[in-house]
């Protein structure tokens, strides 16, 4: 059976295949160049996109799964790096009044023994 050249943009877009037990929808490359908003509808339903060029599959498009977190990670509490910082140092360590610069010219100058 001959399929005219200007049909076959038309199959591919009616394909659908079966990989893995999941329906993949079917899109020509020209199709996409030509409008590529046809994908939106495909890829925010969630659905697995098949790019074709002249009957051949090149492209996978995938959508991404949007991450959630576990409930592990949800009981656990958060730091408080503040209270943790000034158990550590006291409550005047955010009271300093020598500038970080004099700090640290003190550490860089050469000691004597």
């Amino acid at each position: 059976m001959n399929i005219p050249a200007a049909a076959e943009p038309l199959l591919a877009t009616c394909a659908e295949l079966w990989h893995s037990g999941l329906v993949v929808k079917t899109l020509a490359l020209e199709e996409i160049y030509a409008d590529p908003h046809k994908l939106d509808h495909y890829l925010e339903s969630g659905e697995t996109v098949e790019v074709v060029r002249n009957g051949r599959a090149v492209a996978e498009w995938v959508p991404r799964k949007v991450a959630t977190l576990s409930s592990d990670t949800a009981k656990r509490p958060s730091i408080d790096f503040r209270a943790r910082f000034l158990q550590m140092w006291g409550p005047d360590a955010f009271r300093n009044h020598v500038p970080v610069t004099e700090l640290f010219d003190e550490l860089r100058r050469p000691r004597g023994l």
